[in-house]
């Protein structure tokens, strides 16, 4: 792992990916580190506001990415290496971190409930537990982010 290497930021579509994704791009600008913008394609995706079959749907999916990647401009960021692939989220974003040796992994915090455990989320504690590399979680917006609330 070097600190120079990009920065990776696995997105959904999400308000709170979207958060995750900008503070991923000011991050890596602040550093003069790349930023890669991952999203793994499951075997559903959501598509004109309808859950579909993925399959078949790879020109569409591909342009939904790219725009989620271009909202990452109204943060002041200009360049980004996108990266779609099909995958479970937390393997993909894994195999892309290593793949472009990635100083840091940033991920959203979707986990809702008032149990601690469910707080982080599936995906963000899978990475968190599994990646070799630093990780930030970044919580969700405007949401309580402690088991009390």
């Amino acid at each position: 792992m070097s600190a120079d290497g990009p920065v990776v930021v696995g997105i959904d579509g999400s308000a709170d990916a979207r958060r995750a994704m900008c503070l991923a791009g000011e991050y890596a600008l602040a550093l003069g580190n790349e930023l890669v913008i991952v999203h793994a394609v499951g075997l559903t995706e959501m598509v004109g506001g309808q859950r579909v079959v993925a399959e078949g749907h790879d020109a569409e999916i591909a342009e939904q990415f790219a725009g989620w990647c271009e909202g990452v401009r109204s943060c002041g960021i200009d360049e980004w290496t996108p990266a779609l692939h099909d995958g479970a989220p937390v393997d993909t974003i894994l195999r892309v971190a290593d793949e472009v040796d990635a100083s840091l992994v940033v991920v959203g915090r979707q986990g809702s409930g008032k149990r601690p455990e469910l707080l982080l989320g599936s995906t963000a504690h899978q990475i968190a537990e599994n990646s070799p590399r630093p990780v930030m979680v970044v919580p969700p917006i405007g949401r309580v982010t402690h088991p009390d609330g």
